[in-house]
């Protein structure tokens, strides 16, 4: 599949409330891996849909498409036979077009759903060849080794549960969200950050072992007890992500398209698509992401994952090792050092991240080499070198 860093966003508008014009704005958002309007065959136009997608075709964009006819919980309501019929249908309607990535096969399936989206998935991947078909699960791990008195099950459990999603459905790569990391003043901070990267480790250590990519679903909006991200969020989160592995971020969410249920400073607003300050965020980080980054960030892959300053997980202690000395700030604050293979060259790099989400921090790198390099990072902001230059 293709290898690409890829930023989308989740999209629960129904297909024909808005028209291909609203293409124009996930290209201006310079996502690259956009989620179709909701379709359903019993009361929208295919003809709909078959434009967003000719115009995602125009702006180089490809496509998630979300089909109701392959969402796992289809699968229970009008068993197998029916749902697969379906299945074979979307894919004559959609599949071929050359701007489609793939189906979405659902959200968030229960342990009770298990088996259901493990089966779904098959028969998704089986009548659509050619596609990577998504599909998203939970942060199942968010209390680290708090884990079985928060949700009364053991952590192992869960582990078992994702990789018998991932071995038994044949997916080419997988989701997940959370949003711990944005929690408002009211809720354990530190906590929601210490889950957010623990989720973001055991994730990456599972797909590497299935070798697929993992996509996260990050804060795009406020909601219940998570604040409305800032720029510096929204710099935090790409970054913080993409240092432990991540390959897509999936943005929740794009459009408000009713009030209600707290949900507020959504990127895009109304019929209209009236762009909210968060929009211009979103935009400008993934801009300078494209401009000053993916071209040496997309041929990388994490090997190893360490911090500094912040120790949510003992086992990412930073110790001394053949490159360096050691990792310091001029303030304590917590800082990501992440290894990478180029996949071409086989070069060794590395990248610096200040994971403070409000301030700035001044870094140095102390080498073995009896170099020393010292650096500037906004929070969330990456600092990335090839260690043959050290």
């Amino acid at each position: 599949m293709n290898s690409t860093i890829q930023f989308g966003f989740w999209n629960y508008v129904e297909s024909g409330v808005m028209g291909k014009e609203a293409v124009r704005d996930w290209a201006d958002l310079y996502c690259t891996l956009p989620m179709s309007f909701v379709f359903d065959p019993k009361i929208h136009k295919k003809t709909d849909m078959l434009e967003i997608l000719d115009e995602c075709e125009k702006y180089g964009m490809k496509l998630i498409i979300c089909d109701r006819r392959t969402l796992f919980r289809t699968l229970k309501e009008v068993g197998e036979a029916a749902f697969t019929a379906g299945v074979k249908a979307a894919y004559d309607d959609f599949g071929h077009h050359p701007a489609t990535f793939g189906f979405f096969v659902g959200d968030e399936p229960s342990f009770e759903e298990k088996d259901q989206f493990i089966r779904a998935f098959q028969i998704v991947k089986q009548h659509t060849p050619n596609l990577n078909n998504f599909g998203n699960l939970l942060p199942y791990w968010g209390g680290g080794s708090d884990y079985d008195m928060l949700v009364g099950a053991p952590e192992a459990t869960h582990t078992e549960a994702v990789e018998e999603i991932i071995g038994k459905s044949g997916a080419t790569l997988i989701g997940y969200d959370q949003y711990s990391q944005c929690l408002n003043e009211a809720h354990n901070r530190e906590c929601g950050i210490n889950s957010y990267f623990y989720v973001l480790d055991q994730y990456r250590e599972i797909t590497e072992k299935y070798g697929i990519p993992f996509y996260t679903s990050l804060l795009a909006c406020g909601h219940w007890g998570y604040r409305t991200p800032t720029e510096d969020d929204i710099r935090w989160q790409i970054y913080t992500a993409l240092a432990h592995g991540a390959r897509g971020i999936i943005w929740f969410h794009l459009y408000q398209y009713e009030v209600g249920g707290s949900y507020v400073d959504l990127p895009l607003i109304g019929k209209d698509r009236l762009r909210t300050p968060t929009f211009e965020a979103i935009r400008r980080q993934q801009y300078i992401f494209n401009e000053f980054y993916r071209e040496k960030l997309d041929p990388l892959r994490v090997t190893d994952v360490y911090h500094v300053g912040h120790l949510y997980d003992p086992n990412h202690r930073f110790c001394a090792d053949d490159i360096l000395q050691d990792v310091n700030g001029k303030f304590s604050y917590p800082t990501i050092l992440t290894y990478y293979k180029h996949t071409e060259t086989g070069e060794k790099w590395l990248s610096v991240v200040n994971a403070h989400q409000r301030l700035s921090n001044r870094i140095t790198l102390k080498c073995q080499n009896g170099n020393e390099h010292t650096f500037w990072l906004a929070c969330g902001e990456m600092k990335l070198i090839n260690v043959k230059n050290l």
